[in-house]
């Protein structure tokens, strides 16, 4: 009712605002003769501002000027669940876990002003178990707690549609690499490409985008080690100069001869500067990308290099069959498994998933309506080189009807024993995985 009545008012204003106009029209003087009608301010006639055609126009009119100051907002997520066994190769041993997980965001926009983000990450342990014939013991978790992460916190806002501007903490998508991302040197983890859902927190700072006419040129002030943890507290935290310890990171990317191609870079007083090249586009059909990351040498870091390349591709008919590859060489990695043939590398803060050896591949098929409508299936593995472990995935995903859509998949890990992908599980292991997931 509130509103209903609001918009009678609206209208009778703007009716009256044009009855006022057509007055004022009338009471000043009339043209000469022979002289061109001002076309950009045509006068209303009494009749007019009666006309029906004119009503609408007047409503419509206020109805937009209310649109303009209105608030918006949109409340959503991911939730995972997920619970997963894995067994030795003689079956006597195994090991057990259920998860809860997901990321949940608020967004409130503005029209005309901006929009604030908040994303908050959420993780919780179901249970836990282990038995037979096990080498390590799992690190246990609290079964009656829950965790929150700050994932991204950021206003955004814009120059007069020149100059876009997002102050806060943020996560950093740059380059196209979807398995391994050499380039994406900025973010504080890398993407974790087994991952079902992006659990990464973003660092604190300022990014601006200035789009161009072919091209977009991007700078992001990183803040993160401007206020570092203390490891003699107190105080817990330590404070640092503010124009010492602030680290830039520039992009800027074009687009010719049917490629999008990248720079970046990323540099600061304390941090080894990175130096990055990316490019993406269609080769005969097929989508192809690549990425160099070069990190320069100084007095305490050595140089390495880091790269990617892969491509993508539909086939059939119905474009219903995928096929993917990616293939990547980290000068930084490890020759062989012989500072990893124990799981403690693996459970240190410094371990980084599929960056460990120096040479890996990935390759996948998959079909969409496998059966019928209501399965899609995926087969395909990892290969880390350096160490000659693998792991072969199968996977299924479900969406029956009046079912809630969910997936299954057999993992298959060999290549011998203490290597990357059976460090864990042994030689020959299968796991098994059932996964909930579902966006609202």
């Amino acid at each position: 009712m509130r509103r209903r009545t609001g918009t009678i008012i609206s209208a009778a204003l703007a009716l009256w605002t044009i009855a006022a106009a057509g007055l004022q029209a009338q009471e000043s003087s009339p043209p000469a003769v022979g002289a061109a009608p001002d076309s950009g301010s045509p006068a209303l006639s009494e009749e007019d501002i009666f006309q029906s055609g004119a009503f609408d126009q007047a409503v419509a009119q206020s109805k937009q000027e209310e649109q303009q100051n209105k608030l918006e907002y949109l409340f959503g997520g991911v939730f995972l669940s997920e619970s997963t066994l894995t067994t030795t190769a003689a079956f006597d041993g195994y090991t057990a876990l259920g998860i809860f997980s997901g990321k949940a965001f608020l967004r409130i926009s503005v029209p005309g002003y901006g929009s604030l983000y908040l994303g908050y990450n959420f993780g919780h342990t179901l249970f836990q178990g282990e038995g037979g014939a096990i080498t390590y013991s799992l690190p246990g978790e609290d079964l009656f707690d829950a965790t929150f992460t700050l994932s991204e916190f950021h206003v955004s806002f814009d120059l007069a549609k020149v100059l876009f501007v997002r102050i806060g903490n943020q996560l950093i998508a740059w380059g196209p690499s979807v398995i391994w991302t050499p380039v994406d040197f900025i973010n504080r983890e890398r993407l974790d490409p087994q991952a079902a859902v992006d659990l990464r927190a973003g660092k604190p700072g300022i990014r601006l985008h200035l789009p161009l006419k072919r091209s977009n040129l991007f700078l992001f002030t990183d803040f993160s080690n401007t206020v570092v943890e203390n490891p003699t507290p107190p105080p817990a935290y330590q404070v640092g100069n503010l124009f010492e310890k602030t680290n830039l990171g520039l992009r800027g990317d074009f687009t010719a001869l049917g490629f999008e191609f990248g720079l970046s870079g990323y540099l600061g007083a304390d941090i080894q500067t990175r130096l990055g090249f990316d490019l993406s586009g269609r080769i005969l059909a097929t989508d192809v990308y690549g990425e160099l990351a070069l990190a320069l040498p100084s007095p305490s870091h050595a140089f390495s290099y880091a790269s990617a390349l892969g491509f993508q591709r539909t086939l059939g008919e119905l474009k219903k069959w995928n096929l993917q590859g990616e293939f990547f060489y980290n000068s930084a990695g490890q020759k062989d498994n012989s500072d990893y043939a124990t799981p403690a590398h693996f459970t240190s803060g410094s371990y980084v998933p599929l960056y460990v050896g120096r040479m890996y591949a990935y390759a996948g098929i998959g079909k969409q309506d496998l059966i019928g409508t209501f399965l899609d299936g995926t087969l395909s593995g990892f290969m880390n080189f350096s160490d000659l472990s693998y792991i072969v995935s199968l996977k299924g995903s479900f969406d029956l009807s009046k079912w809630i859509p969910f997936s299954l998949s057999l993992d298959y890990s060999g290549g011998g024993e203490g290597k990357e992908f059976t460090v864990f599980s042994g030689d020959h292991a299968l796991s098994l995985k059932a996964r909930v997931s579902f966006e609202y």
